[in-house]
């Protein structure tokens, strides 16, 4: 390693905690404001809302951000209204969220049905927790039974392209098994542009470069349930701002291509599309530093491609060490839950970085800034930026 890389990252350990906490707050401030856009869910208003702040706030950095338009399908619960009546207590009504949480692929329904505990003709089925899914369904179907009740122990949402032939509730597993339900579930699928937005810090060599990416959709909303997506992964879009902020400040030896992708909720469908008609050659990329799920890191860091990528793990973390940054890390084998993957599958280098910690909100509506504590933000962008300049 060189001297001047060298002296960089001690000149980056030694930056005052002043400013590590303006870091911390410009991170809250970009995740707050990204929670803003009704759950950024692809078939809403929200991803498109999201979108163009990206664009602006990309401007306000000095970059000339790209817009890449590719199209998904979609299937959204638009509204949803579950009641039950328990015992003599009359109809109550169950908050969807909380009580509840339809399957993302229900189909749009409407009626009032008895629940048994045994699968009959025209009835809502409570089905035992023992009972597999698949099992469920077989019989469901052959029964004629009209709605599905899954008690489980956390409700997490999720997206679907398609509407399944019958719907399922998962219902909260400490909920008293109702006598009757009352259900009012309207759901549509709908073909919709998605988009990437792509943004160059051009560096001092043009023959190589890296790809530092995020993904900025979510689930959206669900009736009248808002999946913030704090965590996953306003953090990461956040990270990604400020790591841009941080390379306009100086010209990078290699450049940078940071990218915004949409879809990835959908099936990683947005960093699909980027590396089928990349903007740059994939031969001549360095890696690619995918960052998902970044706002906490008590427990420390958790790298997904590491464990079966040894030699791209140990030339990023031979920068770590060399910063003096010591946080436990969990080195995780290659797998297809985040946009690093398309990469790999067409042999770039790539990673997914995320953070461990906090209380394990995920794909609900509990996912808020305000539970974000970004423990390890600061010396984790120290990191990626002095990966970014190694050599």
């Amino acid at each position: 390693m060189s001297r001047w890389v060298l002296a960089w990252l001690a000149w980056g350990v030694a930056q005052p905690l002043s400013d590590s906490l303006a870091q911390v707050r410009q991170l809250q401030r970009e995740a707050q404001q990204l929670c803003r856009f009704a759950g950024r869910g692809h078939g809403d208003t929200g991803a498109k809302q999201a979108l163009r702040y990206l664009q602006r706030r990309f401007r306000q950095l000095g970059y000339a951000p790209q817009i890449d338009t590719f199209w998904v399908q979609v299937h959204r619960i638009r509204r949803i209204r579950v009641q039950v009546r328990e015992a003599e207590d009359g109809w109550n009504a169950w908050r969807v969220g909380v009580d509840y949480l339809p399957a993302a692929d229900a189909p749009s329904l409407s009626g009032e049905w008895p629940v048994d505990t045994l699968p009959r003709q025209g009835c809502a089925w409570w089905v035992s927790p023992e009972t597999p899914l698949r099992e469920a369904l077989k019989h469901a179907q052959k029964a004629g039974v009209t709605l599905l009740l899954l008690p489980k122990e956390r409700l997490m949402g999720s997206t679907a392209q398609t509407a399944a032939p019958l719907p399922i509730l998962y219902v909260q597993a400490n909920r008293a098994r109702p006598t009757a339900l009352r259900l009012h579930l309207k759901a549509q699928t709908l073909s919709t542009p998605a988009f990437n937005l792509s943004a160059l810090r051009t560096g001092s060599r043009a023959d190589s470069a890296w790809v530092v990416g995020a993904h900025y959709d979510h689930l959206g909303r669900m009736g009248s349930l808002t999946f913030w997506g704090a965590n996953d992964n306003a953090s990461g879009i956040a990270m990604l701002l400020a790591l841009a902020a941080q390379l306009r400040k100086e010209e990078p030896p290699y450049s940078v291509w940071f990218v915004a992708f949409g879809a990835e909720e959908l099936g990683l469908m947005g960093s699909q599309d980027w590396v089928q008609a990349p903007p740059y050659p994939l031969r001549q990329l360095r890696g690619m530093i995918n960052l998902d799920l970044m706002g906490f890191g008590e427990k420390g860091v958790a790298v997904v491609g590491a464990a079966d990528q040894p030699a791209f793990w140990k030339r990023l973390d031979s920068v770590r060490v060399a910063l003096g940054w010591d946080p436990p890390l969990l080195l995780r084998p290659n797998a297809p839950n985040s946009d690093h993957f398309p990469f790999t599958q067409r042999g770039v280098p790539a990673v997914f970085f995320y953070l461990q910690g906090g209380p394990g909100y995920y794909h609900d509506g509990y996912d808020r800034p305000e539970t974000l504590t970004w423990a390890a933000a600061v010396p984790f962008l120290r990191w990626v930026r002095a990966v970014l300049y190694s050599p």
